[in-house]
């Protein structure tokens, strides 16, 4: 584990060295504190906005460190060559990857943490409410961003960082969807016998992104359900399980990659 935590090290401080990386996280920042000027109808209407449209700031923002990282982290070192160097040290080749992946998710982590905490302070600072159940989104949204990660580290040890940043945006919105349209594509009985199976493949091998956004509902004060700590535990084992999965796929094909 030496090994890996050296690795996930080298990815939190190149990142903090990576321009796109500020880029980003000033970027959300920024939106977020524009969002009270927003024009609303009350008081109650304000803050449910705030919170919502930060969380999907948030969301954004998650989505694109962790799929960009996870993109670029193998090619970047592949074309810089830093990467034979490092394997012709007696490392395995899995412990290079896990550690990658581990420092992407690191990353990201510290990214969401500041978020939350910017996120609170202005709910609180504007309406003097303090809203630790936004803790509980920030969460899922990491979640979230570990299957995409996984996805998107996958991808890139076979194909360029622009393929697999469009090969993961595709991932994320079947994922959403497969709730709603996979599932009717799936039952209608009109339609051709291949469309619906292909549709009910896609529909139990892929993971269903879309229960781990809550963001609404938590932006709204869980006035609808409230999420507790077994649906955040249900779903903290999906997205570890579908990110072993995909991690499992990546290392295995970097294992076989001829470097």
């Amino acid at each position: 584990m030496n090994a890996v935590s050296a690795f996930a090290w080298s990815v939190l401080q190149d990142a903090l060295h990576r321009k796109v990386f500020y880029a980003i996280l000033a970027f959300s920042v920024l939106l977020m504190l524009l969002i009270p000027m927003l024009p609303s109808a009350s008081v109650g209407v304000q803050v449910d906005l705030l919170r919502e449209a930060a969380l999907g700031l948030t969301s954004i923002m998650a989505f694109l460190l962790a799929v960009i990282l996870a993109s670029t982290i193998i090619p970047a070192e592949l074309g810089r060559r830093t990467i034979y160097n490092t394997l012709s040290r007696p490392v395995r080749r899995w412990q290079y990857y896990l550690g990658k992946y581990i420092g992407i998710m690191v990353v990201v982590a510290f990214a969401l943490f500041v978020s939350l905490a910017v996120l609170l302070v202005m709910v609180g600072a504007k309406f003097g409410v303090f809203n630790p159940g936004l803790a509980k989104a920030v969460f899922t949204i990491f979640l979230e961003a570990t299957v995409l990660a996984a996805v998107a580290m996958l991808a890139s040890v076979r194909f360029s960082p622009l393929v697999c940043v469009l090969f993961t945006g595709l991932f994320y919105v079947v994922c959403h969807v497969k709730g709603d349209f996979l599932y009717r594509a799936m039952t209608d009985s009109g339609n051709h016998a291949l469309l619906r199976g292909v549709s009910g493949f896609l529909y139990y091998l892929l993971p269903n992104l879309e229960r781990m956004n809550i963001n609404e509902t938590v932006a709204h004060s869980e006035r609808v359900f409230r999420v507790g700590a077994g649906e955040l535990a249900l779903l903290a084992a999906i997205a570890l399980i579908f990110s072993c999965i995909f991690l499992y796929l990546g290392a295995w094909l970097f294992e076989r990659r001829d470097l």
